[in-house]
């Protein structure tokens, strides 16, 4: 009985001694790995979403009036409440005054349709030179 209460003080003894100890790993060699670099200039990120609809503005003054307005009772039907995101894009070095009333008027048509502004954002971005502007309606 006592070499059994010997072995089991031996074992908790040796628990204890262990419970400070840290497995070995890279981090106790490289506690702190070197940065990967970093590119001088980082590309966009596309959005990875599908647009509810895309206006191009290949032409001047795009008809779009009839195809928002279905896309948007669609939209309404399935999720009412749902939130919108009119997003200009526009080529690198383009007329950001131009592409941002693009969107602010896709933004008025479809308020015109009942939705509150505060369901609406606006957004810009920038898309690789020598494709064209246009409006994307994005859901969520």
């Amino acid at each position: 009985m006592k070499a059994a209460f010997l072995f089991k003080v031996g074992i908790l003894v040796a628990v204890l001694a262990l419970a400070g100890c840290k497995l070995v790993d890279q981090t106790t060699f490289a506690p702190s790995p070197e940065a990967p670099p970093t590119a001088a200039t980082a590309a966009p990120k596309s959005d990875p979403r599908v647009a509810l609809l895309t206006i191009g503005y290949d032409t001047p003054n795009p008809n779009y009036q009839d195809v928002l307005r279905y896309a948007v009772r669609e939209a309404e039907t399935r999720a009412p409440g749902v939130k919108y995101d009119v997003i200009a894009m526009m080529p690198v070095g383009g007329d950001v005054a131009q592409a941002q009333g693009s969107a602010a008027e896709v933004m008025r048509a479809i308020m015109a349709q009942g939705v509150a502004e505060s369901r609406i954002q606006l957004g810009l971005r920038t898309q690789p030179a020598g494709l064209k502007r246009e409006v994307r309606v994005y859901v969520h």
